[in-house]
């Protein structure tokens, strides 16, 4: 074992100094151009092949992440299409068939395609191996050559010298060695320098096939799913939700709510009571006014009996409460359906010189007008004041932008209809165009 090292130590220091004297010029070395011309196509060769192959698995890699990513999505597809669609069973057996057709495109290009790239890349290897030991086998060459020359241009030693006979012997052993593997590297860089075109016709032909295939069944495949979402969107008229019908807008009428009310929450109807003057806490018993007219009574009732029972109720009210003056309200108030609509009885609203009047929140210059975009009218509506607009069905309405945005309830818009008329309008009776 020691012996083998020794020698191997030997040799590798034999080498090392003889390519320094190569370098410098003390030994001759052996030149061969047309290996060299060799050597250079396979470093060539061998760096386009590894790019090569990196970027085959960077895109094979990408490719496996898009079609992961496309069957996730079909199946997304196949949870959002509703049992009740139509064809819902073809729709899927579609997906299905988009499904086995990436599955082969990965299988070409991904598995197959890398392989073969990998198993062409592998093979530069050993060809790099063999041609470092082909330059060590020439190191050895050259040594043994140049040690010949120097013995035998002595003119001290004869051909028979033992020390010129061990060095012919060398000389022979390592040409034989150099000759051996010099000639298989003459053979085998050239045709793997030719190799490259094969190579790489049938590279890129499995993979632009893969494509050509999986494309034209894909595309083939995608256009019977157009053709079904077609049918689906021709269906959306018995398929989509019921609506109800919109309600056209009343007025609230309070009249059967103060009809109803209970006589403790309600003024009596029969007189009318005058508020006293002394605080409440004072013994003095407020003066009774005469009463008013009593509305007339309903049909099928006794007008004496009613009389009655009002007479005693007044007595009783006024042994517990003081008389306060009340006129009594034929008819309820109707609540303003929109702001801007005041009611005059009330004295909490603010008067128009503090707020900018309905009137003036519709009229408009013509420089002011801004239209924000057209309704139609789908239903007739009959104003409820004179500040609303009037129209019946299938009328366009030019939406204007509002002076003042507080004056609008709601559902409520201002409009101008194609006569000019400018007012407010229910939102809820007409649709985009």
């Amino acid at each position: 074992m020691a012996d083998l090292f020794n020698k191997h130590i030997k040799k590798a220091t034999t080498r090392t100094k003889e390519k320094l004297l190569e370098g410098i010029g003390k030994a001759k070395a052996t030149q061969d151009e047309v290996f060299d011309i060799h050597a250079n196509n396979l470093m060539k060769q061998s760096k386009a092949s590894e790019k090569l192959y990196k970027d085959v698995k960077g895109y094979t890699q990408a490719l496996k992440s898009l079609c992961q990513a496309e069957k996730v999505l079909r199946e997304t597809i196949r949870e959002t299409y509703e049992s009740d669609w139509p064809e819902r069973e073809q729709f899927t057996a579609l997906l299905d068939n988009l499904d086995i057709q990436t599955i082969q495109l990965e299988k070409s290009v991904g598995d197959d395609l890398v392989q073969n790239v990998s198993q062409y890349v592998n093979q530069f290897g050993d060809l790099k191996k063999k041609v470092d030991k082909r330059g060590r086998k020439l190191v050895d060459y050259d040594h043994a050559k140049n040690t010949y020359t120097s013995l035998t241009s002595s003119s001290k030693k004869s051909s028979s010298d033992p020390k010129v006979t061990k060095a012919l012997t060398e000389l022979q052993q390592t040409e034989r060695n150099y000759k051996e593997i010099n000639n298989e590297l003459l053979e085998i860089l050239p045709a793997t320098y030719d190799g490259r075109i094969t190579f790489l016709v049938d590279t890129l032909q499995t993979m632009f096939n893969a494509h050509s295939i999986y494309q034209t069944e894909a595309g083939s495949t995608n256009k019977q799913i157009v053709s079904q979402l077609d049918k689906l969107g021709q269906s959306m008229d018995y398929l989509r939700v019921a609506r109800p019908e919109p309600r056209t807008l009343t007025p609230i009428d309070t009249t059967s709510d103060n009809a109803s009310a209970s006589p403790a929450n309600s003024p009596l109807p029969q007189s009318t009571l005058s508020v006293p003057s002394t605080p409440q806490n004072s013994a003095t018993t407020p003066t009774p006014v005469s009463p008013s007219p009593a509305p007339p009574a309903s049909e099928g009732s006794n007008p004496f009996d009613e009389e009655e029972e009002n007479v005693e109720e007044e007595v009783c009210a006024n042994r517990v409460y003081p008389k306060i003056t009340a006129t009594p309200s034929t008819k309820a108030e109707e609540i303003p359906a929109r702001r801007g609509e005041k009611d005059p009885n009330n004295p909490f609203d603010e008067s128009e010189d503090e707020n900018p009047g309905v009137d003036e929140a519709i009229t408009y210059k013509p420089e002011e007008k801004k239209v924000l975009y057209v309704l139609k009218s789908t239903h007739a509506y009959q104003a409820k004041n004179t500040d609303e607009l009037n129209f019946t069905p299938d009328i366009e309405i030019k939406v204007l932008e509002p002076k003042s945005p507080e004056l609008l309830d709601e559902g409520w818009l201002i409009g101008e209809l194609p006569d000019g008329t400018i007012g407010f309008f229910p939102e809820n009776f007409t649709k985009k165009i």
